[in-house]
């Protein structure tokens, strides 16, 4: 076949094209190449695959965990060697291998988990001169407040190091102390409980010195335009008008809420918004054993209450089913202990929480509704009509509580018979869709 013009001109038949020569050794190289690429392809794929399925299995693992109920296993008892401060002052490191405890002698020490870890000398607290802990409050993950005997607060950071020392892993206490804070100069009355909250803001410390007396210290921090962050300290006291005494306290951590626990059961809320005047808000009742502990669980919208009679229940500040201002509702009762609780352990991945009690035994308490049904539907009822429209919700209120007729809704809110009835056909809908779950 001709490929050029003079072939095509001249006429007759074009030169034959020449044989493509290729040696069988070049032939060899270019299959061994592409079979070894074709291999390399796959093998390549199948370790991706393989890695994708290796991430799986591990963030099932690391799931898993989250679906099984909560339990506490007793493991053993360990020998601390000295008493614990009153209060919050038990860390333990994230692999779990020691534990740090605030001592009432004035030390820090260092309790072994495990053989591997070797127990350390006890630590000084710093700027003690001579007075003894009476009280420690923890906030945050490793920040601590100790209260003294001479009316005075010591901040601590806390910190568990993991180091190693040729194939032995090592574990030390690595305490900063920072300079103490005096909250009652005059009288230097003893810190008997402590709670502080640390928001953006500043962090706010209520210290509690007499059976009806709290020390309130606030730090307000600035940035201005020209040299940093100013800081506003203040220090104020507060009587407490309870009926009883104050036996328990916590702050919320945005500082906004502070609740006081009495021997009388009640719990009394105060408003810190305004941090130069605490207001306070309202007082609910526990039972009729004092309150023993009070703690926030994660998202600082649930509070934690428990009594002398071993009784645990979760509160809420909520709005009441017919509207108006929140107050502080029980939401949920749990089963209780048979003995005083003394110490209620937020965790820090759910709304759940451990409670333990002063015979010892404790318990892993998911954040679950109470063996009464019609009751967490009361309750629950303030929360779900805050979800309703204005329009459905004033009709239903109206009919479901107030038991006006159709024609007395229609003239209260200025509208149709007909439209009444819509909107109350809708409201109603949506409730029962809230309220499915609860049959009597």
């Amino acid at each position: 076949m001709a490929i050029n013009a003079d072939t095509l001109t001249a006429g007759g038949p074009g030169t034959p094209a020449r044989p493509l020569v290729v040696s069988r050794a070049r032939t060899s190289r270019r299959i061994f190449l592409d079979r070894f690429a074709a291999r390399t392809v796959v093998l390549g794929g199948i370790v991706i695959i393989s890695a994708i399925l290796a991430i799986l299995f591990v963030i099932a693992a690391e799931v898993w965990p989250l679906f099984r109920p909560p339990r506490v296993v007793a493991l053993e008892r360990l020998s601390a060697g000295a008493t614990p401060a009153p209060g919050a002052g038990l860390g333990v490191d994230e692999y779990r291998e020691a534990a740090s405890m605030v001592t009432a002698d004035g030390t820090i020490q260092l309790v072994p988990l495990k053989p591997t870890v070797t127990r350390a000398a006890p630590l000084p607290i710093a700027g003690l001169e001579g007075a003894r802990v009476t009280a420690v409050a923890a906030h945050g993950l490793d920040r601590y407040a100790i209260g003294t005997s001479d009316g005075r607060v010591i901040p601590l950071e806390m910190k568990i190091e993991v180091g190693f020392e040729g194939a032995r892993r090592t574990v030390s206490v690595k305490p900063a102390f920072a300079a103490p804070v005096v909250l009652d100069p005059g009288r230097k009355r003893a810190i008997l409980r402590l709670t502080v909250a640390s928001p953006d803001s500043g962090p706010v410390t209520v210290a509690q010195v007499g059976p009806h007396d709290l020390i309130v210290q606030t730090v307000v921090e600035k940035k201005t335009l020209i040299g940093g962050t100013r800081r506003e300290e203040s220090v104020q006291a507060l009587g407490v008008p309870v009926d009883g005494e104050i036996v328990a306290l916590r702050l919320d951590g945005r500082g906004d809420d502070l609740v006081i626990g009495t021997s009388r059961g009640q719990l009394v809320r105060y408003d810190m918004r305004d941090r130069g005047t605490p207001t306070v808000v309202e007082t609910a009742t526990v039972g009729a054993a004092p309150v023993t502990a009070l703690s926030f669980l994660i998202g600082e919208r649930t509070l934690v209450a428990a009594d002398a009679m071993g009784a645990v229940s979760s509160w809420q500040v909520v709005p009441p089913p017919t509207g108006g201002a929140a107050t502080l509702t029980r939401i949920n009762e749990f089963e209780s202990h048979r003995a005083p609780v003394v110490v209620i352990s937020p965790s820090r991945r759910d709304k759940g929480f451990v409670t333990a009690d002063a015979a010892g035994r404790g318990d892993a308490t998911p954040h679950r509704r109470s063996a009464e049904p019609e009751v967490d539907a009361r309750l629950d009822a303030a929360a779900m009509l805050g979800t309703l429209s204005p329009e459905h919700r004033q009709v239903l209120v109206l009919r479901e509580i107030q038991r006006l007729s159709y024609a007395e809704i229609a003239a209260v809110v200025n509208v149709p018979v007909g439209t009444v009835e819509s909107r109350l056909y809708r409201a109603r809908q949506e409730m029962q869709k809230r309220f499915a779950k609860y049959t009597p």
